[in-house]
């Protein structure tokens, strides 16, 4: 079975009957789903009236042309899956237009108008894999009702943009997307963005990867720490940057998508629990 095929047919079944949603701002315009869960959607099926969800969450949209784009979309596929089982419903950017030049600003304004649009006045929670995990951490810091942030296979741009002596001269600083995205996040401090606001953070990455190692992890882990703020992390064993299972020879496999299913049940579990204390505390 080719890697994600079953967590991305998951999605498609529970994406059938979401509703659309458009959102316009000065940084252009974003058409987007939302997917209710499975229980949500047997109710409203005899319901003579819509029942707002509970919690929207939305899963930001990538910044287009990153080189790993197509792995990063299964992760965004299993984030979706988690939210949905979880019991809350799932949010979904299907087509982004940025005005003028891109930039890296106008991309979180639109995470953020994009989050508001979507929950249409239900409570709104945020999820971001790769570097729109990144980005997240920058517009939560922008809403204050947010009831939580879930970020997975998510660099710290600080570390991912820090120049050493045997790097520094390294010709990708200036041909990769990614780094260079890196860089323009990094300015915006995403370390202390994520700790303006006080929610539960879930944090999951796979434990073996080259490209994102442990120190990405472990400087969201520290820095929510050091603010006094809830944080839980998730490390998939045997699994790379994008929970793809790495054999012994260290090379991934890539028709296997058990770190994604990992994924998806961590994400589930977790934001059940999380809405649920939120639940009580509202009460």
């Amino acid at each position: 079975m080719p890697a994600g095929a079953a967590i991305t047919s998951e999605w498609a079944r529970g994406a059938r009957e979401a509703r659309s949603f458009t959102v316009v701002g000065g940084w252009g315009q974003a058409t987007g789903i939302v997917a209710m869960p499975a229980e949500r959607r047997a109710w409203l099926a005899g319901a003579r009236a819509p029942l707002a969800p509970r919690t929207v969450a939305l899963v930001a949209p990538q910044w287009p042309g990153l080189e790993d784009s197509d792995r990063s979309a299964l992760v965004d596929d299993a984030l979706c899956v988690g939210l949905l089982r979880g019991g809350v419903a799932a949010a979904r950017i299907e087509s982004l237009e940025l005005a003028g030049d891109p930039d890296a600003s106008a991309w979180i304004d639109a995470i953020v108008d994009a989050t508001q649009s979507a929950s249409h006045g239900a409570p709104a929670a945020l999820a971001g894999s790769w570097l729109a995990g990144t980005a997240c951490a920058v517009a939560s810091s922008r809403l204050p009702e947010l009831q939580f942030l879930a970020l997975a296979c998510t660099p710290s741009a600080e570390v991912m943009s820090r120049r050493t002596p045997e790097n520094e001269d390294d010709p990708q600083w200036t041909s990769s997307p990614t780094l260079r995205l890196a860089d323009r996040l990094a300015e915006l401090s995403p370390l202390e963005a994520v700790t303006v606001q006080a929610r539960p953070v879930f944090l999951g990455q796979g434990a073996v990867d080259g490209v994102l190692p442990a120190a990405h992890l472990e400087a969201w882990r520290a820095a929510l720490s050091a603010a006094g703020r809830p944080a839980d992390a998730l490390e998939v064993a045997f699994a790379d940057a994008f929970f793809r299972p790495v054999g012994a020879d260290g090379s991934p496999a890539d028709d296997d998508d058990r770190g994604l299913e990992v994924l998806a049940g961590a994400v589930g579990a977790w934001v059940s629990r999380a809405v649920s204390r939120g639940a009580r505390r509202g009460r």
